[in-house]
């Protein structure tokens, strides 16, 4: 992938740029076109090319489409002033360029501009849609004024929507981060309560995302802020000239942040766990990846992992019921969040957590441990004590220490992380109950949830 686009469509851009001999700055703005990076509106190159098509169709006195097809696919209309030399004079221009009423108009490097995009538009894809575009062309040469070129306009607006859909595998992420963007006006930073506040405005508007599914659009979102040194950037595209190979830093960490999105790494590591020994129950498993799925917001954003923990399970318990043609009274009862599990709760038992993996990996140690002699008192007492957590362990495969010290060797890596990951969370836990007293700011949160719960699901609770 290049620039956050498939391969389909870098050879399409590339076909263009090549073709045509563009310059570096032409080419970076096709891109840009084609992607959608043109802010505030992204359809508005697709706008100056219906007209600059229509003032092409008036002053060469085109007769079809072909006629404008010709035009567009002419490598030697590459340069403002190839542009110039050809159409100065002739009508619907005027000395700086292209005009068509006294609404739009271009300079000759535009109109050179907006013949490339035509060319991209017409070839793109292998010619797929060069009969259908074509056709759209003579309806323009039909009536070629500012209405026609107005119509053609959005026909090439849904066209490259369709495009984008097709060969940009960061669109989705594009549209949270446009929405995530407008809530905060164009801040990169954000807070717990952001997170929160933009949800209800979610549900408010009808939209009933799940909490959990919002949280984890802003941790995508955060990492992409960070990838790029802010999103604002995107918002003035022009700025991405000025940095010398923006397309390949694009390339290798948008292309990753799509192929991976941070939040499902450690979930990840947790749907890959060997089945023996069992080091980790299926329960505590399911634990540890309710609490780390918001990855890394489980020890910078502890307050979130605590909602979507408790809230955003009464919320699926809600849409679950729902899919399976529930409603009335039992939808009511959970959107009061009566079965929420309080902050406190969840603290302990993150914490419970974070002390299995500990012991868990005291074990492993011991059992690495084949030469005794030599060891200093403070070792020999970890060490025994780690025996000690091990004749206790009542586990499938603790018995047998042979095949025990193999799989724990095969879990390695995987326990020692998920055993960091647990240890920073708990410590993240605990500076926010000093900075938040849980059990004060979970009945807060619940009156929050309750409130957009029933205001959400109204309709369901009352049939």
């Amino acid at each position: 992938m290049t620039g956050g686009y498939d391969e389909r469509c870098a050879a399409d851009l590339a076909n263009v740029c090549e073709g045509r001999d563009l310059s570096r700055a032409d080419g970076a703005w096709l891109a840009r076109v084609v992607t959608g990076a043109v802010r505030p509106n992204r359809d508005k190159p697709l706008w100056d090319l219906a007209h600059a098509l229509a003032a092409l169709a008036r002053a060469t006195q085109a007769r079809q489409g072909r006629d404008l097809v010709t035009l567009a696919l002419d490598p030697g209309l590459a340069t403002a002033a190839a542009v110039e030399a050809r159409f100065a004079g002739s009508a619907a221009t005027d000395p700086r360029g292209a005009v068509l009423g006294e609404e739009w108009r271009t300079s000759w490097a535009g109109l050179a501009r907006c013949l490339a995009l035509a060319e991209f538009v017409l070839t793109a894809e292998d010619l797929a849609q060069f009969a259908a575009v074509t056709g759209w062309l003579d309806d323009l040469v039909a009536a070629p004024d500012p209405e026609g070129a107005a119509f053609l306009a959005k026909r090439l607006a849904r066209h490259l929507t369709t495009y984008r859909a097709a060969h940009l595998p960061l669109a989705p992420l594009e549209r949270r981060f446009r929405a995530i963007l407008g809530f905060l006006d164009g801040r990169r930073s954000f807070t717990d309560d952001d997170i929160l506040a933009f949800w209800r405005t979610e549900m408010r508007a009808g939209e009933r995302p799940g909490f959990r599914t919002v949280a984890e659009h802003f941790v995508t979102f955060e990492a992409a802020a960070a990838l790029l040194n802010g999103l604002t950037e995107l918002a003035a595209p022009a700025s991405l000239d000025a940095h010398a190979g923006w397309e390949d830093r694009l390339d290798a960490a948008l292309g990753d942040l799509a192929a991976s999105e941070p939040a499902e790494a450690l979930a990840t590591m947790l749907s890959d766990w060997p089945d023996g020994p069992k080091i980790l129950t299926g329960a505590e498993r399911e634990d540890l990846a309710d609490f780390l799925r918001l990855e890394p917001f489980h020890r910078t954003r502890p307050l979130t992992t605590l909602r979507a923990a408790s809230f955003g399970r009464v919320q699926s318990g809600i849409a679950n019921r729902l899919r399976r043609g529930g409603g009335g009274a039992d939808i009511a009862e959970r959107a009061t969040c009566a079965e929420a599990e309080s902050y406190v709760a969840l603290q302990a038992r993150a914490g419970a957590l974070a002390a299995h993996l500990a012991r868990m990996l005291r074990i492993a140690a011991a059992l690495r441990i084949t030469e005794r002699d030599g060891l200093d008192p403070e070792a020999r007492a970890a060490l025994e004590a780690a025996e000690t957590d091990l004749r206790r362990v009542r586990r499938a495969g603790f018995d047998d220490h042979a095949a025990l010290a193999a799989g724990f060797d095969s879990a390695q890596t995987a326990l020692l992380r998920l055993a960091d990951e647990a240890e920073r969370q708990e410590r993240a836990l605990a500076a926010l109950a000093r900075q938040r007293p849980l059990d004060a700011t979970f009945a807060a949160d619940r009156s929050l949830f309750a409130e957009a719960f029933a205001a959400a699901y109204a309709a369901e609770a009352a049939a």
